[in-house]
């Protein structure tokens, strides 16, 4: 009994230490009358809290695919909002306001269908003084479930979210710090790097920098691919590959191709030059009675789909699996894009209503939410403001292919010229990088998480949120960037496309240095 008393006094001894701690912080004293004094248009502010650094604290009523609780790297006060963006639609956000301001103002997006305020991405980009901000996309959860008869949340979710943020993260950071921003970015990858290039083309002048990762920039013949290839085993059951044959395929083109490029690492560099075509020993023999551990004729029929270019009802191509990459199921995000916002129907269902032609003729006629955002027309009034993008794709991308990116980099640079192109875009393509980041190759260097960072003192050399803001506000052109294996210690040379990163003679694959952009 005495001892659950001390323990008890204990912790009231070092809350009300903390508490003390906080209010005798300026900060803490900004924090605590700031929501009072601001007036933002259909926005409210729901809860304003003090934090200080490392901080954990709990999300209450969140939704149990979202974050359950977050941590915060530095002193910070916390701002929880709700805009209005119509009568039946609106956005929650949340701004986070370090004291060690460094004059800059930052968005971050979201992945997938996902309607949760990303904690990971506020906490990384907060940690180097950026005020941040972070949405739920306009609706809760990571389904799709709550698009059913609601077109203005979809709205939200295409376009109207990622404005909102950028509002309200200047006006609000204006306010509390009562001084004009230097610069403002935009960092997400996937979807959140969708977002960015629809920022840049329909609201041109909303950040300086964008950094863009594995964007879903084509995303109606996205979805309409992924559901081209589960259509395969839909189609005919016998054609379909277990987890087994799959892991198998992707370990035969990598056992086949990866010294193609003169390096024995376990990563093809260059997929189009690797023939995805299975060795001879994973084929059953004619007279085989067990086929569950080699592949059929339609099994092999069904890897042709998978790496092939599939030819979309208008004639467009949408790229191929790169050889090498692991396989990741798909039906999760077809069936809940097309159930729930182009049919609009709970009754959809993928197993006995998929029609590749009839998706995407509907999807392209709906364009929901205008979440296509593949316009290289509207990328000229960011170039010409001065802004600058810096995109980013792994060769392991299971579910966009890199060659997505490849292609949209030509569109763009056919649209605004070479030379622009080289005044305002950069893209680097990863070997053997997953999606957005992980992989067996070198997948960070800095993109989202503290998980990302490439080894050693961060600088504009290894970190690409650094190196984005070196060429924003000092005109650092970024040329290469080191990238690292968070398990291996491995480092690389990444090179601006089109170069690629080549081993010198004698070169260390291991180190950084050992590489060169040929």
């Amino acid at each position: 009994m005495m001892k659950g008393f001390q323990r008890l006094l204990q912790a009231s001894l070092i809350a009300a230490a903390a508490a003390t701690v906080n209010a005798a912080s300026p900060g803490a004293a900004r924090c605590a009358s700031f929501a009072a004094t601001l007036k933002l248009e259909n926005t409210s502010i729901t809860a304003t809290t003090y934090l200080t650094a490392n901080e954990t604290f709990v999300i209450p009523d969140a939704h149990p695919t979202c974050a359950q609780n977050a941590t915060t790297p530095v002193a910070l006060c916390r701002l929880e909002l709700l805009t209005k963006t119509t009568s039946t639609s609106q956005v929650v956000t949340e701004l986070w306001l370090p004291d060690n301001f460094n004059k800059r103002v930052a968005a971050t997006g979201n992945g997938g269908f996902n309607g949760c305020v990303d904690y990971d991405a506020l906490n990384y980009i907060a940690s180097m003084g950026f005020a941040v901000i972070g949405s739920d996309n306009g609706h809760t959860g990571q389904t799709g479930e709550p698009f059913l008869n609601h077109p203005e949340v979809i709205n939200d979710f295409g376009y109207r979210a990622i404005h909102t943020e950028a509002v309200l993260m200047k006006q609000v950071a204006r306010a509390y710090y009562g001084v004009a921003h230097k610069k403002a970015y935009w960092m997400g990858c996937s979807t959140g790097g969708r977002q960015g290039f629809k920022s840049i083309q329909d609201y041109p002048a909303d950040f300086d920098g964008v950094l863009a990762g594995a964007p879903a920039v084509d995303f109606n013949r996205l979805l309409s691919w992924s559901g081209a290839l589960l259509d395969v085993g839909l189609q005919d059951p016998a054609a379909a590959l277990s987890p087994e044959l799959l892991s198998a395929v992707q370990a035969d083109a990598i056992a086949r191709c990866d010294a193609l490029d003169g390096v024995t690492n376990g990563i093809i560099d260059e997929p189009n030059n690797c023939d995805p075509t299975p060795s001879a020993k994973l084929l059953c023999a004619a007279d085989a009675t067990d086929t569950t551990t080699c592949l059929t004729p339609a099994q092999l029929r069904t890897l042709k789909v998978y790496f092939t270019a599939l030819t979309m009802p208008d004639g467009t191509k949408f790229p191929r699996v790169d050889p090498g990459t692991p396989f990741a199921p798909l039906s999760f995000f077809i069936e809940n894009w097309h159930r729930y916002v182009v049919y609009n129907s709970t009754a959809w269902d993928p197993a006995t209503d998929w029609n590749t032609t009839d998706a995407f003729i509907r999807t392209d006629a709906i364009n929901p939410g205008g979440i296509a955002s593949w316009a290289p027309e509207k990328m000229h009034a960011f170039a010409a403001r001065g802004g600058k993008v810096l995109t980013y794709h792994g060769t392991t991308d299971p579910l966009i292919p890199s060659g997505s990116s490849i292609k949209w980099y030509n569109a763009v640079q056919k649209s605004v010229g070479a030379g622009t192109m080289a005044q305002f875009y950069r893209f680097f393509r990863v070997p053997g990088m997953d999606h957005c980041y992980g992989g067996t190759g070198t997948g960070a260097f800095g993109q989202l998480y503290p998980t990302t960072l490439a080894p050693g003192a961060q600088t504009a050399a290894n970190n690409v949120v650094q190196a984005l803001v070196a060429w924003v506000e000092s005109g650092r052109k970024p040329e290469t960037l080191v990238a690292g294996n968070s398990e291996t210690g491995v480092q690389r040379t990444l090179c601006a496309w089109p170069k690629k990163s080549v081993l010198k003679k004698g070169g260390d694959k291991s180190k950084a240095e050992g590489w060169k952009c040929v």
